[in-house]
């Protein structure tokens, strides 16, 4: 029986397990991740406010794994010997007939001197979870660094739902959401910051992080109580021991989502760089999805000899689209240009609700 090895259970490769699984009864699936739930990364900023909570958006994998019929192998990887086809762990080895690497980013730091042993992160549910204790006691100044889709969103939810505290949103850039093409969202998003008592200081670098101050481009000083850094991603640790195509870190795909050179290794998700005709897939969850499914497709067309599919990005850095939500049930939207606030919350919510639905299934 052909097996596939997925490592990496986030988005992107629950995707690929539940595609391949709907498609065939005749592989061997097993799922790899050092965590034992999956994790609803999009919703980590309302665990602050305590609009969700961490059961409501994690699920057990084991579980997960069970639904489809899969194995679940909770372990890390240590390398890959794409050679010999053959996963490394800590515990062992796994062998493959075909791979899917999901394994995503993690917290960047950008070499700030201070900033990662001084700050918080809610890119896990664990350092959420950390993060909304530390709130819970705080009093005084949070600032959140970074004002991109994660840190506008978690400014929204501390304003929100800690009145008491000052908050302080520092981005380097000269506005909010800098990854966005126009002004217009970003005028928006930081209009409703401001109305919630948000203070936003834009165009300022942060140099060093020190116990009880930030250093901002090099003298002005910061004072603050709580470090919240949503500065961006890095690559994960373990692709830098793989020898494979990169761009900046990331792994290169081709335009069916494998590793270039490699036919039977896939890349899905936020670890997969993937441009094609001038468009280049963004990160996040919807790409992941995307990618994951049309991924598992061409892992069957591949046994089948048939033509692989071509992949499309849906959600890219030229064009993006996303539903930001700010705290006390508000959100705004925007797509192709547009925003709206119009049912923005219910949506997100919808959508969020409908995804964990399929790790619900009794069993």
């Amino acid at each position: 029986m052909i097996r596939v090895v997925i490592l990496g259970c986030g988005f992107g490769g629950v995707e690929v397990a539940s595609e391949l699984r709907k498609r065939s009864d005749d592989i061997e699936i097993t799922m790899v991740d050092r965590r034992t739930k999956f994790q609803y990364q999009a919703a980590h900023p309302e665990i602050l406010s305590g609009a969700v909570t961490p059961d409501e958006i994690s699920a057990d994998l084991g579980s997960f794994a069970r639904q489809m019929d899969s194995e679940f192998i909770n372990t890390e990887v240590t390398g890959v010997d794409f050679g010999a086809r053959t996963v490394k762990t800590r515990d062992s080895s796994i062998t493959y007939d075909y791979l899917v690497l999901a394994v995503g980013g993690e917290q960047a730091f950008f070499g700030i001197p201070g900033a990662e042993s001084h700050s918080y992160c809610i890119n896990t549910l664990e350092g959420a979870i950390m993060t909304k204790q530390a709130l819970d006691k705080a009093s005084g100044k949070v600032v959140i660094a970074g004002a991109g889709l994660t840190g506008v969103e978690v400014a929204g939810e501390v304003a929100v739902s800690k009145p008491h505290l000052q908050v302080y949103l520092v981005e380097m850039m000269p506005r909010v959401l800098p990854a966005f093409p126009t002004t217009k969202i970003a005028a928006i998003v930081s209009t409703k910051l401001r109305a919630m008592g948000v203070k936003i200081l834009t165009g300022r670098a942060l140099k060093e992080v020190r116990d009880d101050e930030l250093i901002i481009d090099g003298q002005y000083s910061l004072p603050y109580d709580i470090l919240i850094w949503t500065v961006g991603l890095r690559p994960a640790r373990v692709l830098e021991q793989l020898r494979a195509p990169k761009t900046k870190g990331w792994l290169k795909v081709d335009p069916y989502l494998r590793i270039e050179g490699m036919k039977e290794v896939f890349a899905v998700g936020d670890n997969a760089y993937f441009e094609h005709n001038g468009l280049r897939s963004g990160q996040n969850v919807e790409e992941a999805e995307w990618q994951g499914k049309t991924a598992a497709m061409n892992i069957i067309r591949t046994m089948n000899n048939a033509k692989l599919r071509l992949y499309h990005p849906k959600n890219t850095v030229q064009n993006p689209r996303a539903i930001i939500s700010l705290g006390g049930g508000t959100a705004v939207i925007y797509y192709r240009g547009i925003v709206t606030s119009f049912c923005a919350y219910k949506l997100k919510k919808h959508i969020e609700h409908r995804y964990m639905k399929r790790f619900r299934v009794s069993g």
